[in-house]
């Protein structure tokens, strides 16, 4: 490794840590103002406020950084070569015949294994802190009571709701089935007063235990109802480990999915979003689709955009800063305004596919980036 390439990784390695840990603290500082006596509220009485705060910004931090590491990579390198010509070091490397590649070749490494290490982020870190991304800081410890979104269960066409749910109980409230069809024996709605999650095991499939029925009002001559020789309501009749008011429905519906916005999975890793859409009971269209590919897509677009905004500031013919520094944040505003754009289109599910509408950035992006590199170098 040349001097010149361990000086430009130090200084870009200095400007990014700077960048990310300021926007890290501003997010902090600013999300404090309103949640700091939330979070005091959700700390036990035998515990510290600071214990929750690490806990809470911590997994937020993963979040953060999924965010806005391909943004900091550019400004960085924006920002290294800026520092290195406001010094004149630019001009004395010309002089000496140095090309601009020998200064971009390690800054194009670096953001190669800033995109893995956010990739590595996006499959591992943040799946296995989900459900601590998912809450609130009005409700950090998962106990308050918090509305719950009715779900079709598209397998067995039951509508599955209720009135509150408890996420750290992982419990419904007055939970609520509407019957979209014929099931053996019973009514076309069936209440509780109590629904617990269960996950699947080898003993027995995933669904939701019904405590204390209240309609019907009598499960005594009820037997267990199927659907295509699939059970789907066990009973007490069937099922030993049930009481004689107690129901079991079988279902691939996640409990998170009833207390959580639509845009739950993005926090899932790219098996999760495989699993999800292979899921029987789940129809998400075209929005999820769209994502599964920009999941494997991101990495490579990382790297564009840093290839696309960085020849601007390595221009030998261009000698304004500030008209460079402007053209590499032009580009990159035009970046995240057409992967958003084609994200959204392909979301409707009407204009074009949701597979194309994650890879159609790269598309475009890669012969712009490849004109812009050859423009500046004439």
């Amino acid at each position: 490794m040349t001097l010149l390439s361990r000086y430009t990784i130090k200084l870009f390695i200095k400007i990014y840590l700077i960048m990310l840990i300021s926007m890290f603290s501003m997010y902090f500082i600013f999300d404090m103002v309103t949640n700091l006596d939330r979070l005091s509220n959700a700390t036990p009485e035998d515990g510290k406020l600071i214990h929750t705060l690490l806990q809470y910004y911590g997994v937020r931090s993963l979040s953060l950084f999924n965010t806005l590491n391909a943004a900091v990579i550019l400004l960085a390198a924006v920002a290294t070569v800026s520092s290195m010509q406001s010094k004149n070091e630019l001009i004395a490397l010309h002089s000496m015949g140095a090309p601009p590649t020998q200064i971009a070749k390690p800054l194009i490494l670096l953001a190669i294994l800033l995109a893995t290490l956010a990739a590595l982020n996006r499959e591992i870190l943040l799946p296995r802190y989900q459900q601590a991304l998912s809450r609130s800081a009005q409700n950090w410890n998962g106990e308050e009571k918090i509305p719950i979104r009715a779900k079709f269960d598209h397998r067995t066409d039951i509508l599955i709701g209720g009135q509150h749910a408890i996420k750290s109980a992982r419990t419904i409230l007055n939970p609520r089935l509407h019957l979209h069809r014929p099931l053996g024996q019973f009514p076309r709605i069936i209440e509780a007063e109590v629904a617990e999650y269960i996950p699947a095991s080898e003993s027995q499939p995933a669904g939701y235990k019904l405590l204390n029925i209240v309609v019907p009002e009598s499960l005594a001559n009820y037997q267990s109802a199927k659907l295509n020789d699939d059970p789907v309501i066990l009973t007490a009749m069937d099922e030993e480990s049930l009481a004689d008011n107690e129901l079991f429905l079988v279902s691939n519906l996640p409990f998170e999915l009833l207390v959580a916005q639509n845009n739950h999975y993005k926090f899932s890793s790219t098996k999760g979003l495989i699993e999800l859409l292979q899921n029987p009971s789940l129809d998400y269209g075209a929005h999820l689709r769209v994502q599964l590919h920009a999941r494997i897509v991101q990495p490579v677009l990382d790297i564009t955009l840093l290839l696309l905004g960085l020849p601007f500031v390595l221009s030998g013919r261009n000698q304004n800063l500030i008209f460079s520094i402007c053209s590499s944040f032009g580009a990159m505003v035009l970046f995240y305004g057409l992967v958003f754009t084609c994200h959204a289109i392909g979301s409707s599910g009407y204009a074009i596919t949701p597979s194309l509408a994650a890879w159609l950035p790269l598309f475009v992006l890669i012969p712009a980036t490849y004109f812009v590199t050859k423009h500046i170098r004439r």
